[in-house]
């Protein structure tokens, strides 16, 4: 019980992890443009005062973060080998698995604007789900690279049901108690 409850727990902080990552990676483009800029466990705080152009780079930050934790965890996953390595690599296969089921359920994987602004900064069509591609690709690579690698049993599916029921809970819930405390600190700078 445990060791469950650490697996649980590491899983869960990688989670927050890669999440703050993907918000550092907005604050990036604004730091180097001399903005204000904060990053917070589920959102970015940036000044009003951005232009426009660089508000599609700032956008492409967040998902260049991602993009970059997930495929060096994926890396690592490959190389070494510790008990822990699943539920790291799980953690970070979350968020590019959350943005899927989203763009699966609502045809974006991303609330507001931020993937079309990034595709935008990157040359891609603005209305196109050329992101929201990545993501899904970037999810399913991760998953099939744990399925060779770990070859796990038939009993694993419980632990994956509850594992996605208690991932979405999660995300929600940071998001929520995020904007709750740094809102009302952060909102109007």
């Amino acid at each position: 019980m445990k060791i469950e409850f650490k697996i649980w727990a590491i899983y869960f902080t990688t989670i927050l992890f890669s999440v703050y990552i993907h918000e550092f990676g907005h604050c990036i483009p604004a730091w180097t443009h001399g903005y204000w800029a904060v990053p917070t466990p589920a959102k970015e705080y940036i000044s009003n005062a951005v232009a426009m152009d660089l508000k599609q780079y700032i956008s492409l930050g967040g998902v260049i973060g991602s993009i970059l934790v997930s495929l060096i965890v994926i890396f690592l996953y490959l190389n070494k080998t510790y008990r822990i390595n699943p539920a790291i690599l799980a953690g970070v296969i979350a968020i590019p698995g959350m943005y899927t089921l989203r763009f699966i359920l609502s045809g974006r994987g991303h609330d507001a604007t931020e993937f079309q602004e990034a595709q935008s900064a990157l040359g891609l069509s603005y209305s196109g789900h050329s992101l929201d591609w990545i993501f899904l690709i970037l999810f399913i690579f991760g998953v099939v690279v744990w399925i060779i690698k770990s070859k796990p049993h038939y009993k694993i599916i419980g632990r994956l049901s509850i594992g996605f029921v208690l991932t979405f809970i999660f995300v929600v819930g940071l998001q929520v108690i995020n904007n709750a405390i740094f809102d009302p600190i952060l909102q109007a700078k």
